[in-house]
């Protein structure tokens, strides 16, 4: 059933500060979705095992009872291309609508993985369309065929769950949490075998969570404010020339809005050495990857060094710890899909690049020191929060169209990001249900944003994927190549010798 465009939906709360960040983004076509894919493994007995491009009984259950207690899964946006964009209620919409089967014809499983990377790309260049009547999220089902009877004994019982969204309304954080929420409601609803209605009907205002800005307390010290306010508006021969840093090309409006995407698989195995050597370092994994990246890099950008003397990279944080707590308040909870994240800077100076840069570097020491640096740093950012947080100074920005397009020209302020969605815990599965093996999470192409995007995301007990995406023509194809590379050999090294990346 598609809803009723003949008369003006009804607005909900208007977009806060960091929602508006991401609308004026989708509406210029310069940031467009958000998309976490998790590989459903079937057993062999359940009667919901994948078959051509049925969508089973079960699954529409599981996901319309998600869908009826996610407010953020049933609004719209209007005024996208204003300062004054709202949430809308959408009274009805058909389920059929937002979900698609596609079969993805391959003759060895390395080309079915070529083509579900290749895919979650694609998700990345769609716009959102009747976004005042249509909630912006879909899901879109890859299952593998094949005439090779050995790859369809590799593949069978298989399939991918893409789940691409709106940034305005909700985070990779919320994109994780949707699928352990659909891996328990297919498991509650493995028996249904019965067609059930998917139009579903919402006659009452969905119940959003505030915005950011209220629900986090942020405070702003008047040296922060000034200092930041500084940096963007002073005159140019008032301030110290800034560090020039590698970050490929400037932004560019005008190029071709087309995602790359390679993952990196990360064994169960592998990731748990990596994990004891990070404990026995003090430090985290997404620090580890960091400084991984860094050296990478450093290496590779060596031939042009007065194009890469220094790097910088950023590292979003989840708010979800610092929520204001209102127990009475459904909305709070931490089941809620919805958008809590700011970021982290860290810089790499001259001094750093050329000691990875050196003949006689010990570059397992100093992969490790940089790690450590990184972690430092992101410690310290979590014990300030919500204090003097750039993401309380978005209500500065006026003009969020003029902001953006301000940036089209101008050099990219960061190298890369590292983004960690953390593990998928799926709660303990029905004999007939599906199992989660596999989260592939990317962010996709961003245009004013940094040029390489590092994208982490694992399943309990399973892998851990790392996708690198680009904008295509951005960043060159042989370099990226050569970060992958460099990133699966530095990882099977270590676990390998147990002590050494390289």
């Amino acid at each position: 059933m598609v809803a009723d465009n003949s008369t003006s939906p009804q607005t909900l709360r208007k977009l806060g500060h960091s929602e508006h960040f991401s609308s004026t983004r989708h509406h210029l076509g310069i940031y467009r979705c958000v998309t976490v894919s998790c590989r459903h493994l079937y057993p062999p007995s359940s009667p919901s095992l994948p078959q051509g491009a049925e969508i089973s009984p079960s699954f529409f259950a599981a996901l319309a009872s998600i869908v009826k207690e996610q407010p953020a899964l049933r609004v719209g946006i209007t005024g996208e291309d204003s300062g004054n964009a709202h949430f809308t209620h959408i009274p009805q919409f058909d389920l059929r609508d937002h979900v698609s089967v596609q079969s993805v014809p391959c003759e060895t499983a390395q080309e079915y993985e070529d083509k579900i990377a290749e895919h979650q790309g694609w998700e990345h260049d769609q716009k959102w369309q009747n976004l005042e009547t249509r909630p912006p999220w879909r899901i879109t089902i890859l299952r593998p065929t094949s005439n090779n009877e050995a790859v369809l004994s590799q593949l069978g019982g298989q399939e991918d769950v893409f789940f691409a969204f709106h940034h305005s309304l909700m985070d990779g954080t919320s994109g994780r949490l949707f699928h352990e929420l659909l891996l328990s409601a297919l498991a509650a609803h493995q028996d249904q075998d019965k067609e059930i209605p998917t139009a579903l009907s919402f006659p009452e205002p969905a119940s959003l969570p505030e915005p950011l800005e209220a629900a986090v307390n942020f405070t702003l010290s008047f040296r922060f404010i000034v200092g930041i306010l500084w940096n963007h508006f002073a005159p140019s021969f008032l301030k110290p020339k800034k560090q020039p840093i590698w970050n490929a090309k400037p932004v560019d409006f005008a190029l071709p809005f087309k995602t790359r995407i390679k993952p990196i698989d990360i064994s169960p195995e592998t990731l748990s050495v990596l994990l004891d050597a990070c404990r026995s370092h003090s430090v985290t994994l997404t620090a580890l990857l960091h400084s991984l990246v860094l050296a990478s890099l450093a290496k590779r950008l060596s031939s042009s060094p007065a194009e890469s003397p220094a790097f910088l990279s950023g590292t979003p944080i989840n708010l979800r710890p610092y929520l204001t707590k209102k127990p009475d308040d459904k909305t709070s909870g931490s089941t809620t899909l919805r958008c809590l994240v700011s970021t982290c800077v860290h810089q790499f100076s001259p001094k750093t690049i050329s000691a990875l840069r050196a003949p006689d570097a010990d570059i397992n020491a100093l992969i490790w020191e940089n790690a450590l640096q990184v972690k430092k740093e992101l410690a310290a950012k979590l014990a300030l929060t919500p204090r003097d947080d750039i993401t309380a100074m978005l209500k500065f920005v006026g003009d969020w169209d003029a902001f953006w397009r301000g940036k089209d020209g101008k050099p990219r302020t960061e190298s890369w990001e590292i983004s960690n969605i953390g593990v998928l815990k799926s709660a303990e599965t029905a004999n007939n249900s599906p199992k989660a093996t596999r989260m592939f999470f990317s962010n996709g192409t961003m245009v004013a944003g940094p040029p390489i995007g590092v994208d982490v995301a694992s399943v309990a007990g399973s892998k851990l994927t790392v996708s690198l995406s680009w904008q295509d023509t951005i960043v060159d194809d042989e370099l990226m190549d050569q970060l992958r590379s460099d990133l699966r050999g530095y990882a099977d090294k270590f676990s390998e010798t147990g002590s050494s990346f390289v």
